[in-house]
């Protein structure tokens, strides 16, 4: 008899957890929802992903001990007048302790990708580093989410790294035609997967145009 969850209950009990436990997980483990990734669609079916899984003390060292800062500098300002008994406060008080343990988890999985212009962007303003194709990473990044949930591993995506991203393509080795689009940090749960609070589609939704009601 299967563990899975099943699709749907595992999208609609998928949540941010950012408290993991420090046991190992299993490179297999890990290998098998990064080829849950891959199965993502793509634009033209380019594949643009590439993937750095981390599980050496040092590095994770040293990628927690600058996510760790800059987080706390990017939101010093929000942080300093958070009320942490509310919801937000406590979904803050849950991020500061990621930032805080992010060396301890078990693995970092670096999700790339290969840098592409937008159709959009003319030749002429094409200056400097085109972006990582994120419309055709994106659903490889949710992928392996949703995998992971599947397989009872905690997850979170995070994206704290644009902040020192050119120290991680000179630590990791990382060539500069590929951008890194996320991180996600994987490990086993302290806390348990459940409902997550969305606001209904019914308010998010038009009909046909902006405003349209529902037919």
């Amino acid at each position: 008899m299967s563990n899975d969850p099943g699709l749907f209950e595992t999208i609609y009990s998928l949540r941010a957890m950012r408290r993991l436990k420090t046991d190992a997980v299993p490179m297999a483990l890990i290998e098998r929802i990064l080829d849950a990734g891959i199965q993502a669609p793509s634009g033209q079916n380019s594949q643009p992903w590439a993937f750095v899984v981390v599980n050496d003390p040092a590095a994770k060292e040293f990628f927690g001990t600058r996510y760790n800062f800059w987080l706390r500098e990017r939101f010093k300002t929000q942080l300093a007048q958070m009320d942490f008994s509310t919801p937000d406060g406590r979904t803050a008080r849950a991020a500061l302790h990621l930032a805080d343990h992010m060396h301890e988890a078990p693995v970092l999985i670096m999700v790339c990708g290969k840098r592409d212009w937008p159709f959009a962007v003319p030749s002429e303003a094409r200056v400097g580093k085109a972006p990582p194709s994120y419309g055709s990473v994106y659903p490889c990044v949710q992928n392996i989410l949703l995998a992971a949930r599947a397989l009872g591993l905690g997850a979170s995506l995070t994206t704290m790294h644009q902040m020192f991203e050119d120290e991680l393509h000179e630590y990791f080795a990382i060539p500069h035609d590929h951008g890194v689009v996320a991180v996600i940090p994987v490990g086993w749960p302290q806390g348990r997967f459940g409902a997550v609070a969305r606001e209904p589609v019914a308010g998010k939704t038009h009909y046909n145009r902006w405003g349209g009601a529902r037919p």
